[in-house]
């Protein structure tokens, strides 16, 4: 048969479909009885809108001013010769676009949630004589990706009052099931007819009998696990409130359905979602328990939220772990044992130790489906990180977590299976998802029809986890993947809504500062506050929030409580800090990094040098005179570095005095715009191509200069409509050249970044990630050399030689390209899509430049970001002079205290610790903490190994990486 004829047979095969036998299956309808009742601003609950005036709204009329709620009152009678036969009202609101991205409703039934109502969810069941019941409407706008200028405001349309929607249809209709039951029966032979060519499905549907061929068995030796599922975005084109309500929607027609369909299974990811609803939403809650213990509801994945992995700090990744598993145990008694990250915008290479260290086996994401450049060699596979912890992980090979349970899609996700001859078993992932709604009944009775049938593979409903220990146990010769998974796409997360991801930095740098000082302070700990603080936190880690890629709306939320848990617990620091340093005006200085430490601080009036123990405090020494920084017209110059400008203030040397050797090889310091203009996804993308222009900023204004114990050259710079202010400045003693900066940022698709051509040359760049780092190439000699043109990092980046290097510091950036010897970092973006707005107005951050000698780990890179990031804290006290204390001591450099905090369940002290170098070492830890016992645990706190302990001292081994979590009592 050719090509044209096959595709007239199947035109022909659509129309009887769509024309014949879909109509068919509702005969007879009537109208129902609507009434409105309309509310602006925060949505309100069933009992409030209950006592609404509701007026008559009929088929045709305008509803629902952007963002605002329409509750619709439903009533009708089914007439009496209907007895007897399946009713159901038929619904459309007015959707205009796909499901999750228009308005959806949530019906109510006798005051309790019964199901969604959106574009794939129409019609809901009527039982009994009487039709009444409640829509929650939400007139939800569709924010714009890409497109045209200027993309609308989501703030902004909250104040509209112009209807965003047509109410189209409410009527009771007749549901034929034996009709319905014959165009199911007819689509999924249609849609295998499409996907396989078969002449004997064809052959079939001519004489219109599909059914015949539903009941030939499959040759197939492959197994596909089908799990409903909905992938919830959080917050995205829509705030954190609507994705509650989306949840609300989402959960109650999944219980209705698994009232309906024993053998179906929904797996769930992110605790916080669950939280929401035991918080607003206690019959789904009830509900959702119930079908837990039934084995019909799998929670899945570990994480409170489907977070970031790039950005959040490696205790951040922790405490995502920590709470979510924690929460799933306590509320089900159920531990889940799959990381489950399906849309995540790639993975760092310390993540499998997370995983296993949280009780985790599996890991699943098919996100790198998406990979622009090189698409993944495998769909199951052992990754193994950077420590040598080896996960099964699996990409299911449909590559979507939204399957449509079409013929087509599972044919073709076996075809393009990988791995088969290695397991020949993979995993399918169907619902509408993003914005929510889940599996619809068609999916379902269309997983029935596949389940054992001639040219598809075998289907069955099953679980994640039954999934993952099946393909497991039968897997033979996988390959490993080693390293990081570095997706090929979305590269401008790194660097879009820079106020945020600073506040992200801060928060986490907060956090790390009020349970240390608290667990220091004694006495009472604010457990339950930290740990609500925590979770907005992690909350806000998630994959579109920190990222970048969300709305206005969604940032105008995310900063205001990030910028609150920050405050809150510098609050909660402070206060143990007061506690533990007294009253009186002897200067104390307090070091939460677990190095000693001795710089420069500015005491208000003054610059003085200050210095404290690891994890400790001290009281001020007077120190002995030091040479001071010396600055003239063009130059700024200590013990170890000589720096010279231009009279633009752009960098022309650093001298290395000690080594005797120059740094820059070209203009430092050196701000570079470039035009960028992603082909498709604004906020996300950052192409190859934004590379062929570039202006260099050299406009100067106001320069100032001061020498003493901190060198500083001040200067502005004014580009377009925005004004940089910036201050440089060397410290007696320090090879640590920093820029403070402050901007006012006006641009639009642009993308700044600061440039350092250096005198070294490498191969591969050095990149902290979260308790580790990795190397990455600087040439571009292999396609996936060339993909990575764009990456991202934690607090630093090191090129380096044998026997010198230079890092790139940061407080709050993630950016980076190291390309030949130059060095760069990203500093702001101008996306105009989802949000119009994004990163306008202002900046401050702060970057870091240091020359060394030798390799970085010996010469303090990894400790000088942490005193970026963690500055000595000079507080005032009444402690004797020339006391100190320290909660944590190591023998060694090797090995960092990532977090001092209290147990989630008890008052023992827990210590997170990690080998920051990549090489194996033994530590002596020494402690004033409490510590008559201790133990290594998991991340969970869950005791291991216990260790012995002899005068408050400890000894552990470490291979290259390790993460410890030590626990003392």
């Amino acid at each position: 048969m050719s090509n044209t004829v096959a595709q007239t047979e199947f035109q022909h095969f659509r129309y009887v479909l769509e024309k014949e036998l879909l109509p068919a299956i509702h005969p007879k309808r009537i109208p129902l009885k609507v009434t409105a009742f309309t509310v602006r601003g925060e949505p309100v609950g069933f009992h409030e809108a209950f006592r609404g005036a509701y007026l008559p709204i009929r088929v045709g009329e305008a509803w629902g001013p952007p963002w605002g709620t329409t509750w619709f009152h439903v009533k009708g009678r089914v007439p009496d010769e209907w007895a007897g036969q399946k009713v159901v009202a038929l619904l459309d609101l007015g959707f205009d676009g796909p499901i999750g991205f228009t308005c959806e409703a949530l019906a109510w039934k006798d005051g309790r949630p019964w199901r969604g109502v959106d574009p794939n969810h129409r019609w809901l069941p009527i039982t009994g004589p009487v039709v009444d019941f409640f829509l929650e409407a939400a007139a939800n706008p569709k924010a714009t990706e890409s497109g045209a200028e200027p993309a609308e405001s989501m703030i902004a349309l909250r104040q509209s009052d112009a209807p965003a929607f047509v109410f189209r249809q409410a009527d009771l209709a007749i549901q034929d099931e034996k009709a319905r039951q014959a165009a199911l029966d007819y689509r999924v032979v249609l849609e295998l007819a499409e996907a396989t060519s078969s002449p004997k499905l064809i052959a079939a549907l001519e004489a219109g009998q599909p059914a015949d061929v539903l009941s030939r068995p499959s040759r197939s030796t492959h197994t596909v696990t089908a799990v409903g599922h909905a992938h919830i975005d959080t917050a995205w084109l829509w705030p954190k409130r609507e994705a509650r309500r989306k949840c609300a929607r989402t959960f109650s027609t999944a219980l209705a359905l698994m009232d309906e369909y024993p053998d179906y299974r929904f797996a769930c990811s992110q605790p916080a979602q669950y939280a929401w609803m035991k918080e607003h939403y206690p019959h789904i809650y009830r509900r959702i328990t119930e079908k837990v213990a039934a084995r019909q509801w799998e929670p899945v994945g570990a994480m409170w939220v489907e977070a970031d992995c790039n950005l959040p700090s490696g205790e951040a990744l922790v405490r995502q772990l920590l709470h979510g598993k924690r929460f799933f145990m306590r509320e089900f008694g159920y531990e889940t044992k799959e990381l489950w990250l399906p849309d995540v915008f790639g993975y760092p290479g310390s993540l499998p130790q997370l995983i296993a260290d949280a009780g985790c086996d599996y890991f699943l994401t098919q996100k790198l489906s998406w990979n622009d450049t090189n698409k993944p060699e495998h769909h199951t596979f052992i990754w193994e990180g950077i420590d040598g912890t080896r996960i099964f992980t699996h990409f299911p090979p449909a590559d979507t977590y939204n399957g449509d349970f079409s013929a087509g899609e599972i044919v073709r996700s076996v075809e393009h299976y990988k791995d088969r001859e290695r397991v020949d078993r993979s995993l399918y992932l169907f619902g509408w998802g993003d914005g929510g709604g889940g599996p619809e009944p068609d999916m379902i009775e269309a997983a029935h029809r596949l389940r054992n049938v001639e040219g598809a593979p075998r289907v069955e409903l099953g679980t994640a986890r039954a999934f993952f220990e099946h393909a497991n146990a039968e897997a033979k010769n996988l390959t490993t993947s080693v390293g990081e998974l570095y997706f090929e796409l979305h590269r401008g997360t790194y660097t879009s809504q820079s106020r945020t991801k600073r506040w992200n930095r801060l928060a986490q740098t907060a956090l790390r500062h009020a349970e240390m000082w608290s667990v220091a302070a004694g006495g009472y700990y604010p457990s339950t506050e930290l740990e609500a603080l925590w979770k907005t936190l992690l909350l806000n880690q998630f994959h579109d929030i920190l990222p970048g890629s969300s709305i206005d709306w969604v940032y105008e939320d995310a900063e205001r409580d990030l910028e609150q848990v920050t405050e809150r617990a510098y609050d909660i620091g402070d206060a143990a800090m007061a506690s533990i340093a007294g009253a009186g005006e002897q200067l104390v200085a307090f070091n939460s990094t677990s190095h000693p430490r001795s710089e420069i601080v500015n005491l208000g009036d003054e610059y003085a040098r200050i210095a404290a123990p690891p994890c400790g405090w001290a009281t001020l020494i007077a120190h002995p005179s030091e040479p001071e920084v010396s600055v003239t017209d063009n130059r700024m110059e200590n013990e170890l570095l000589r720096v010279e400008w231009d009279d633009r203030a752009v960098l022309t040397s650093i001298w290395d005095k000690e080594i005797g050797r120059e740094v820059l090889s070209g203009p430092g310091n050196l701000l570079q715009l470039h035009d960028d203009n992603p082909r498709k996804w604004d906020a996300w993308d950052l192409d190859a191509e934004y590379r062929d222009s570039i202006v260099e900023i050299r406009s100067i204004e106001k320069i100032r200069r001061d020498g003493g114990h901190r060198g500083l050259l001040a200067f502005g710079r004014k580009f377009g409509e925005t004004m940089l202010v910036q201050t440089m400045t060397l410290d007696a003693g320090s090879r640590v050249l920093r820029f403070e900066t402050g901007i006012d940022w006006q641009e639009r698709h642009k993308m700044l970044k600061v440039a350092f051509p250096v005198t070294v040359k490498s191969r591969e760049a050095t990149y902290e990630i979260q308790f580790g780092h990795v190397r990455r190439p600087t040439h571009g000699e292999t396609s996936q050399a060339r993909a990575m043109f764009e990456v991202c990092a934690q607090r630093w980046a090191d090129l380096g030689e044998d026997d010198y290097g230079v890092a790139l510091l940061n407080d709050c950036k993630h950016g980076y390209d190291i390309q030949g010897s130059v060095m760069r970092l990203s500093l702001l973006r101008g996306p105009t899509h989802p949000d119009p707005t994004a990163d306008l107005g202002w900046h401050q951050f702060t970057y870091a430049l240091m020359p060394h000698p030798g390799d970085f780990r010996q010469a303090g890179v990894i400790e000088a970001a942490e005193d970026l990031n963690f500055p000595l804290v000079p507080a005032h006290g009444n402690l004797l002079a020339g006391s100190a204390r320290s909660l944590v001591e190591i023998d060694t450099r090797q090995v960092i205290v990532e977090a001092i905090k209290r147990a989630e369940d008890s008052d023992a002290v827990v210590i997170r610790l990690y080998e920051a170098w990549g090489g194996s070492c033994r530590a002596r830890i020494k402690t004033t903490l409490p510590a008559e016992r201790a133990w290594l645990c998991d991340l969970l706190e869950r005791e291991r190994t216990e260790v012995e302990v002899r005068n408050g001292e400890l000894v552990l081994d470490l291979p290259p990486f390790k993460i410890l979590t030590l626990k003392l009592a």
